[in-house]
């Protein structure tokens, strides 16, 4: 198996656990190569895991590589990889901020932020299910086949993308954003962009993401 994948995993744990976004033991991550999943174990701190930690499975969940025992939610980045053929990496964490969200069922409306807008759009809340159930990742497969973010209730966050970076700049922007409509909550309340206003910005990101893909 390749370990510069492996490798990137482990990486993606330290900026999270180092940039306040998941603590130790929670959340697991998750890669797409081919026919193959590499995802974190379940049971080790993501701050202090090495390469040869991170095992690989089969998508019938069978284990190919490494001695640990995969994460016990690795049923949701099963489902989700194969709702989202897009969909390259998994981030599922617990931010402060964004579980907050999530344990008071408050989903986040699009058009509150501009870069959010263009970067999450809507974040959904994803009723809640036991951990690790087949419940829980039908639901989350379900939501995640139409949104990049959403809020498990009472649970966390996921993200998904392009590869771990996409996931990664998804979840920081979540948190972030969650830590802004707090503050906007407490100032008066928050006031979305307008329709008429919401969707001029989304031309205006789509021609100029055109002009840099010519560039």
């Amino acid at each position: 198996m390749k370990r510069n994948i492996k490798e990137e995993i482990v990486e993606i744990g330290k900026r999270l656990y180092n940039a306040k976004l998941n603590g130790g033991y929670g959340g697991n991550f998750s890669v797409r190569d081919e026919d193959f999943i590499y995802i974190t174990p379940s049971g080790l701190p993501k701050d202090k895991l090495d390469y040869t930690d991170i095992v690989v499975i089969d998508f019938k969940g069978n284990l190919v590589e490494g001695q640990g025992k995969p994460s016990s939610e690795i049923l949701f980045h099963i489902l989700i990889y194969k709702k989202r053929e897009d969909v390259n990496a998994i981030i599922h964490a617990h931010p402060a901020f964004a579980t907050g969200f999530s344990i008071a069922q408050t989903p986040i409306e699009d058009g509150i932020h501009e870069e959010s807008c263009i970067v999450l759009g809507k974040v959904p809340v994803i009723p809640y299910e036991v951990t690790s159930s087949k419940e829980l990742a039908e639901k989350v497969s379900d939501v995640i086949t139409n949104h990049d973010a959403a809020l498990l209730a009472n649970h966390g966050a996921i993200a998904v993308g392009e590869d771990l970076e996409r996931a990664f700049r998804k979840i920081e922007e979540l948190e972030l954003l969650c830590k802004m409509i707090t503050v906007a909550t407490i100032m008066g309340g928050v006031k979305k962009i307008s329709e008429e206003k919401l969707a001029l910005l989304r031309e205006t990101m789509i021609k100029r993401a055109k002009r840099n893909d010519k560039a």
